[in-house]
């Protein structure tokens, strides 16, 4: 029988711990949950985590079309491989039209990291924004950059009708079809580490570690801010330009005085009425899906959630369930990009997030790759650690003519 590996079996354990300590689990906790169950079996069979990534990586390779690695490294070897290998050759790729503008151009680039780097780096992406949530908008992964077409359909304005005995049926064709189109912009993030520090396998992992760690903060706050912001030239149309050019219903804030007492007005604030007023202008099709939410940035929840009466009293419009907050029934969920309050800015959007597609790329050329020869590196013994990774979003509502699926709430003069 195999020695089970102790220090492997009691983290997994523990991570089990804290995830059945949670009144209530997200999709992705349930499935990372299983996981976990799955992975201490193995473990106290034998196995090892290295030995079980093997073999989930082995059926991601399968499902994505990959063809099999022809010999099964552990982690540790996998890392020791791909970076010796980069001591002594450069890998030369590029891309042609028609996806220039999409993709451009990589050159002298090599890897130094596993492929499992990008898995986590979804996961750490979910916590700074939630367009990268898949349990919270429509979220597309693909291996590759290539147009997709994500086909829209609206049918709210056709209804079922009573038919009478004997009476003919007559055809009702979709009120309206269309389509949106992703792509996958590439971003960059990239820094400089002396020779030295490559010269020995411990210090290398350490720092390939670190810059992981940065590199994915770096790629959640450049992409998430163009999936809210973004003005589509060169970089994704965001969310909230989208919503203006497809001229959602808009609530002009009127303020918290009305709950306060105060001289707060609409270009300072918010008030209860204006969620009211933005919820009765979401058609219930979209106010009664599971991925409705408001979207908007901490300081704006935060300065919601402190109103008071004009007795002073906590007002209570945010209200807490198992650590989520609602208001008016409807989740709160985070966007960091989005705007404070102020005079002219739009600080809320609520929504069906369905109807929003946020594309992620992870492929051949993504993680943390390592270059060999660039002005300021050789003759000053240094190596640069770049990262590329590409991205996309896409408003999935083009039916001007149907009700939309989105309500902003704006500040105004």
């Amino acid at each position: 029988m195999s020695k089970v590996n102790t220090q492997e079996l009691s983290a997994l354990i523990q991570e089990l711990q804290t995830l059945s300590s949670k009144p209530r689990l997200t999709p992705s906790e349930e499935r990372r949950n299983a996981f976990l169950l799955a992975a201490i079996s193995a473990v106290k069979a034998g196995a090892t985590l290295a030995e079980i990534e093997a073999e989930g990586d082995a059926a991601r390779r399968s499902k994505a079309g990959l063809p099999p690695v022809s010999r099964v490294l552990n982690l540790e070897q996998l890392r020791e491989a791909r970076g010796w290998k980069e001591a002594i050759e450069r890998r030369d790729m590029g891309e042609g039209a028609p996806m220039l503008n999409h993709i451009g151009t990589y050159n002298n680039l090599g890897y130094f990291v596993p492929t499992g780097f990008f898995p986590q780096m979804f996961s750490a992406m979910a916590a700074h924004d939630v367009l990268f949530d898949e349990d919270a908008c429509t979220v597309i992964k693909s291996s590759n950059g290539q147009p997709t077409t994500v086909p829209t359909i609206g049918d709210i304005e056709n209804i079922a009708a009573v038919l009478g005995e004997g009476g003919s049926l007559s055809a009702a064709d979709l009120y309206s079809t269309g389509q949106a189109v992703l792509g996958a912009y590439k971003y960059a993030a990239y820094d400089v580490v002396s020779r030295e520090a490559f010269e020995d396998l411990d210090s290398t992992l350490s720092a390939v570690e670190i810059f992981k760690r940065n590199f994915t903060d770096r790629f959640a706050r450049g992409i998430g801010r163009d999936l809210v912001n973004g003005n589509g030239s060169s970089k994704p149309l965001g969310l909230i330009p989208s919503l203006l050019a497809a001229g959602v219903p808009t609530v002009a804030a009127s303020g918290s005085a009305v709950n306060t007492g105060g001289s707060e007005t609409g270009t300072t604030s918010i008030g209860s009425a204006d969620f009211a007023s933005a919820l009765a202008d979401l058609d219930d099709a979209y106010a009664n899906s599971p991925k409705c939410a408001w979207l908007m940035n901490k300081k704006t929840l935060a300065n919601v959630a402190g109103i008071v009466t004009k007795y002073g009293q906590p007002l209570d419009l945010v209200k807490n369930v198992d650590g989520q907050p609602f208001i008016l029934g409807i989740p709160v969920k985070i966007c960091p990009s989005m705007d404070n309050i102020g005079n002219g800015k739009n600080p809320v959007v609520l929504g069906d997030l369905s109807y929003w597609a946020t594309r992620l790329v992870a492929d051949p050329l993504s993680g943390i790759q390592v270059i060999n020869e660039a002005p300021g590196l050789v003759e000053n013994g240094k190596m640069g650690l770049a990262c590329f990774f590409r991205a996309d979003g896409e408003l999935l509502y083009n039916d001007t003519g149907s009700p939309a699926p989105f309500v902003m709430i704006q500040n105004h003069s």
